[in-house]
């Protein structure tokens, strides 16, 4: 599969100390939208998909980090219009960025908040009982 990656967007981070006497649970969402190109010349074989990333990931019982990150792909000479017409291999190559990112703004703003070494962050991808990809 050839992609044609535009640049990921950080649509919001937080790092936050966990509220007190609550339980924050863990939430790693995934979104594969199609777009339609606006430009007419745009060839017709090719597909725009955005995938966004949605999380709320509790760390060590220290701290939270959770937020929304974006990244609109175009994907040569093949029709993709929902997540199903990829294989799991596909999806996860799409999403990495994604991840990597997350990994990257965790391991930054940890090193500076507590003053010691960042907190890495490893995804690792699974597929569920319900079939669903989650990284």
């Amino acid at each position: 599969m050839e992609i044609k990656r535009d640049q990921e967007l950080v649509e919001a981070y937080h790092y936050d100390l966990p509220p007190e006497d609550q339980e924050v649970e863990q939430v790693i969402r995934l979104n594969f939208t199609p777009l339609e190109s606006t430009d007419p010349d745009y060839p017709q074989e090719d597909s725009i998909l955005q995938i966004r990333l949605v999380f709320v990931l509790p760390v060590d019982d220290r701290f939270i980090v959770q937020g929304a990150v974006s990244q609109v792909n175009h994907i040569l000479g093949r029709k993709v219009k929902e997540q199903t017409d990829l294989t799991e291999e596909e999806a996860n190559e799409l999403v990495a960025p994604l991840f990597k990112i997350v990994e990257r703004l965790t391991y930054e703003v940890t090193e500076i908040a507590l003053d010691e070494p960042g907190v890495n962050l490893n995804f690792v991808s699974t597929k569920g009982e319900d079939g669903q990809q989650s990284e």
